[in-house]
């Protein structure tokens, strides 16, 4: 049972408010050096985590995810495809569209930026419980699908 104050709550509530500000403010910041250390934009980088996550997708695909034009992704790919990153395949099902592909190999044998930082969040998780993982887990679940659609809400 919580037995918390209205107060306390109430300070716990303000102050993730303002972590998850200044959370945000550093993640972007930390996003734009990762990508200028590679020579990339942040929405190429983008485009490449998606990539990596989630396995080849047609530039319309692509597009969708990162809210672009179809002139801004034509760009964004020439720009990977030129750095040896992403590959284009014309889709077999469909002639017109053309499927992106990341170069895992390709980008495995370069540095990495996320390396360190990695490897600093595997040992702040290691100071948590199982409970308290999936607690943060569930959190961040859920401020993700906020986000998503708040995004989705704002004017294009």
């Amino acid at each position: 049972m919580d037995t918390s104050t209205d107060e306390e709550h109430a300070r716990l509530v303000e102050r993730l408010r303002l972590l998850g500000e200044v959370h945000a403010t550093q993640t972007a910041l930390f996003q734009a050096q990762a990508a200028a250390s590679l020579g990339l934009g942040v929405t190429d980088l983008k485009a490449l985590s998606i990539l990596l996550r989630e396995g080849p997708q047609t530039a319309g695909a692509l597009m969708s995810r990162l809210n672009l034009t179809s002139g801004a992704i034509t760009g964004l790919v020439n720009r990977l495809h030129h750095k040896g990153v992403v590959s284009r395949q014309t889709d077999p099902a469909d002639r017109r569209r053309v499927i992106i592909s990341a170069d895992a190999n390709v980008l495995a044998s370069g540095p990495n930026p996320y390396a360190a930082i990695g490897r600093a969040f595997d040992e702040l998780h290691r100071t948590y419980s199982t409970s308290e993982l999936a607690l943060i887990e569930g959190y961040l679940e859920a401020s993700t699908r906020i986000t998503r659609a708040q995004a989705a809400a704002l004017p294009r």
